[in-house]
């Protein structure tokens, strides 16, 4: 393919620079993607009430809009043939983003008094009034997060000259903007607001969106001038040993196939961030601190895993098996995780005891031990991108197209385990028995897919496929089982009374031994209310005294807030100090 815009000598240019910045401003991309998830979340509860199904309303509105962002841009860029014009393409992307970013803030504050309607007249009727409000968050929120969402497939399209190097190409940019989102997590949970606040970690995205924007025509207006876009991308892609052919090898029922299995991933991790993020919030404490630590960790595997596959993608004959048997791995290895986390109080109190008077330091602890744990099935679900990409997509006449659909069903499967996880499989099964589901719906999906195939080439690898899968199936019956009683007190704090324990217990013990095995005494107590609900975790135990009066306490996310007699000091002293401040006070009402 030839380009008009080639009129000039290129021996004064070099294309890996291009790429190289690119990769630079699709991080920063990343980055500002979730300041604004952040910050648009924090924004917005103030007008609608901070319930956690408005929390999931915006989050389903921000991944919907990705998804949509994704295909729509498929469906267009592959008529672009010059990559100036992409370039281009990004970078307008990026400055509307910005600019909405700034208007944003207005529209939400003119709609306060239009939702504040809304609550008055629907308050009672739960499903209307959580309608209405998806609604007003799809229409405050689809424009910035539909820019959002067509930036990856742009970029795909300008940094893949060709099939062969096609899985490589679409992993390091997935990876890139991932990593990008992860910094944008810890600078925003640990830094940024903190320092400036919402407001000012707004202004401080914008400014990176229009730098983003202006370095991208400043640098589409190099590429015009120096080399046309087949130059560009055979160049930057000298690094790899590459075939040239245009049509993929994969048969129609393979790339269903292929997408089918992408959404279930989709599904499946997310729904297994939400459900280990509740968990890890009985273990580590339910705090912004150690919700950013598991978000983090938690991108960083997806990334590793994007640019690692992606890279063998290019390189294995038989990218579909190696799909199948990464999921079936991602599905195992969260079985395992699972079993362990929810059983690793006692471990995690030693790391939080041992670390307590640093909070730098017990951060990093914290966040190094997660990220080994999730490590294992975080790459095997990132591995789905760059393969599925290598698998479906067509021809190099179509990248544009093919990326953007998977990229969307890929998010809509995202979108669905979310929701679902939060909402519907935690309340009804609990946080046990939805990640059996979860787990469940990934093996049974390679089974289905290995029946319909049926592969006559490799017989004995689909057996094997077939065999673990089942054994897994097998193992969700009774995995992961956690102790009740034990997830039921928080042990992430107050560690007087078992102090000397985590001092003498060795790391190993910790981390192998049932925390039953360290604190036998809680036997005496019985849980009489365990409850996992959408707004959180919520257990009552039932206590004997020496003299046989029953005594009950009330516990939320593992931390005692409420107790039939012999409350907290600071809880009944509380209620003085309305009293005390009152000139007369006539009525009283009590919230707890």
């Amino acid at each position: 393919m030839t380009d008009p815009e080639r009129t000039e000598s290129t021996s004064t240019y070099n294309p890996r620079i291009i790429g190289l910045i690119i990769l630079v401003l699709f991080l920063c991309s990343g980055m500002t993607g979730l300041f604004y998830q952040v910050i648009w979340s924090r924004m917005i509860v103030k007008v609608i009430g901070a319930a956690p199904f408005a929390i999931s309303i915006v989050l389903t509105v921000f991944m919907g809009g990705l998804g949509l962002g994704s295909y729509l841009a498929g469906r267009y860029i592959d008529r672009i043939q010059k990559s100036s014009q992409l370039i281009q393409l990004y970078g307008l992307m990026e400055i509307g983003i910005g600019i909405y970013a700034l208007l944003l803030g207005g529209f939400i504050a003119a709609s306060q008094s239009i939702f504040s309607s809304i609550y008055n007249l629907s308050s009672d009727y739960l499903l209307i009034f959580n309608a209405v409000i998806l609604i007003g968050a799809f229409v405050l929120f689809i424009i910035p997060v539909t820019l959002m969402g067509a930036t990856l497939p742009i970029l795909i399209r300008f940094y893949v000259a060709n099939l062969g190097h096609l899985g490589a190409r679409v992993g390091r940019l997935y990876a890139i903007n991932t990593i990008g989102a992860a910094v944008g997590s810890i600078l925003s949970g640990f830094i940024l607001i903190k320092l400036w606040g919402v407001d000012g970690t707004l202004r401080f995205a914008v400014v990176v969106n229009f730098i983003i924007g202006g370095i991208s025509f400043v640098l589409a207006n190099w590429v015009a001038k120096r080399t046309a876009r087949a130059v560009v991308n055979s160049e930057l892609s000298g690094d790899i040993s590459s075939q040239n052919k245009d049509d993929t090898q994969y048969s129609h029922s393979h790339q269903i196939a292929a997408l089918t299995i992408f959404a279930v991933s989709g599904y499946a991790a997310m729904a297994y961030e939400v459900i280990w993020t509740r968990l890890l919030g009985l273990v580590i404490g339910p705090t912004t601190y150690s919700f950013t630590i598991v978000l983090t960790t938690f991108i960083v595997g997806l990334a590793l895993g994007a640019m690692f596959f992606g890279w063998l993608a290019d390189r294995t004959k038989h990218p579909f098996r190696l799909l199948l048997i990464t999921q079936l791995s991602a599905a195992i290895l969260a079985l395992f995780v699972s079993q362990f986390l929810g059983n690793s109080q006692f471990f995690f109190a030693k790391l939080i005891f041992s670390f307590r008077d640093d909070f730098t330091t017990l951060s990093i602890a914290k966040a190094t031990v997660l990220f080994v744990l999730l490590l294992g099935p975080t790459i095997a679900l990132g591995a789905t991108f760059p393969l599925v990409g290598k698998i479906y997509t067509r021809s190099l006449r179509k990248l544009g197209q093919s990326i953007g659909f998977a990229y969307a069903i890929n998010t809509i499967g995202a979108l669905l385990g979310s929701f679902s996880a939060g909402f519907i499989l935690i309340p009804l099964l609990g946080k046990e028995n939805s990640l059996s589901v979860v787990i469940g719906a990934q093996l049974l999906t390679i089974l289905v897919v290995v029946g319909i195939l049926k592969p006559e080439s490799d017989k004995l690898r689909s057996k094997a496929l077939v065999l673990m899968s089942v054994l897994g199936l097998v193992l969700t019956m009774a995995f992961p089982h956690w102790d009740r009683q034990q997830l039921a007190t928080g042990k992430y704090y107050r560690f007087s009374s078992y102090a000397d324990m985590l001092k003498n217990t060795t790391w190993w013990d910790a981390m192998v031994k049932l925390p039953r095995d360290f604190m036998p005494n809680i036997s005496g107590t019985e849980v009489v209310f365990y409850g996992d609900g959408i707004g959180g975790f919520t257990t009552v135990e039932k206590d004997v005294d020496p003299f046989g009066k029953p005594q009950y306490v009330l516990y939320n996310s593992g931390k005692a807030d409420a107790s039939s007699e012999s409350d907290m000091a600071t809880q009944t002293m509380l209620a003085h100090l309305p009293l005390l401040f009152h000139p007369e006070p006539k009525n009283v009402m009590i919230l707890g």
